[in-house]
């Protein structure tokens, strides 16, 4: 399988843990965890505790569910689902360090998280969001495709974080369109409705 692991860390043996990944120093992988292929996990991340949620401290019921390709850097902490729910990053996602992922989030394809990020539970990211230093983000919150959200912004449920543009401020809200973003990423006009589309159905709750 390939798999690298620190002697420092621990990876429990209910961790599912896919080829080729990385794992480095004082890690600790626990849970009900799913990992993927060609992953790094640099020092000190810990993944699949319990939700940081006063009914679920105890329990080891929610899952936490990697995909391929992606980059954990130091004092990560990635928070197992609620109940029978599951925490998803799918693939080549970049996270930078001391960041943090909160019970039943869901971060998409291609999403760059920079350092000191903050998701509380529910949080939707879609694919390649870029996240800004020192955001935080309010439980239930989307954040749309391709787009920008600056450094230190706060996003509230009365932001409006659409996809392919570029937002700040607290409330974060977006200034203009993410040119550069979609322009680098190739995402033509019809895509970019088609993005659209499924943020109005993720706000709806019909995703």
């Amino acid at each position: 399988m390939n798999n690298f692991i620190h002697p420092t860390s621990t990876v429990d043996p209910t961790v599912s843990l896919g080829n080729n990944n990385y794992v480095g120093p004082y890690c600790y992988i626990t849970g009900n965890t799913t990992i993927g292929n060609n992953n790094k996990f640099e020092g000190h991340c810990s993944i699949g505790t319990p939700a940081e949620h006063r009914d679920y401290f105890n329990s080891s019921l929610g899952k936490v569910s990697i995909g391929n390709n992606n980059v954990i850097r130091e004092f990560t902490t990635i928070h197992s689902g609620t109940s029978d729910n599951t925490t998803i990053l799918k693939n080549n996602i970049i996270i930078l360090n001391h960041s943090h992922v909160a019970h039943d989030c869901i971060i998409d394809h291609k999403v760059n998280i920079s350092a000191n990020v903050t998701f509380a539970g529910h949080v939707f990211i879609m694919e390649g969001a870029n996240i800004a230093l020192g955001t935080v983000v309010h439980q239930y919150a989307v954040i749309g495709a391709y787009s920008m959200v600056g450094m230190n912004s706060t996003v509230t449920l009365k932001s409006k974080i659409i996809p392919g543009t570029v937002c700040i401020g607290t409330p974060s809200q977006p200034v203009r369109e993410n040119t550069v973003g979609l322009k680098r990423s190739g995402v033509t006009p019809q895509k970019l409705e088609e993005f659209n589309q499924q943020y109005n159905n993720i706000l709806n709750g019909s995703y």
